[in-house]
């Protein structure tokens, strides 16, 4: 199942713009000056006090992974009984309004494996065998349709094609 994106850390506040870090490793902008023009048209009035930029600028990210305003209460009814709660906002829709700013680009690893593996001269089946796997395994990997754990790479690798692992992190 795909985690949904939720915000990490906000970088920064500036303009009406909050600048997030979210769990897919993204960073977006959520530029909130359209999005407080439709509030005010709408005359969403538990929205209204994000429009005075003193308040606005005490965003925070609440335990929920969302963006909260924790000085900004609303009343929330749930079966007769009402409480008070920080203002906060959907991350779905926070996201889909947002704009990306930096992404992140997924390793290949199975292309590297299968690149790898035919420079050795060896097949999928030869690979499984020595490193203790199925073929079919081998060539989910290598389709990127199935991820990897860390110590099983190491094992096709060191193994499965008899090469060496170097990881580096710059």
């Amino acid at each position: 199942m795909k985690r949904l994106p939720r915000i990490l850390k906000i970088i920064s506040v500036r303009n009406f713009v909050v600048k997030t870090l979210w769990n897919n490793s993204e960073t977006r902008d959520i530029d909130f000056k359209p999005i407080i023009k439709e509030w005010e048209k709408e005359h969403a009035e538990m929205y209204l006090p994000l429009s005075d930029p003193k308040i606005f600028k005490t965003v925070a990210v609440s335990p929920e992974h969302t963006l909260c305003w924790p000085g900004v209460k609303v009343a929330l009814t749930f079966k007769g009984n009402t409480t008070e709660a920080p203002l906060d906002l959907d991350p779905d829709v926070l996201y889909e309004q947002s704009k990306l700013v930096k992404g992140f680009e997924r390793p290949h690893i199975g292309l590297l494996l299968k690149t790898v593996r035919e420079k050795a001269g060896l097949s999928q089946r030869e690979v499984a065998l020595n490193s203790g796997t199925s073929r079919t395994y081998i060539s989910r990997i290598e389709n990127e349709h199935s991820d990897i754990q860390l110590d099983v790479f190491y094992k096709i690798v060191q193994l499965g094609i008899g090469k060496e692992v170097k990881i580096s992190i710059e």
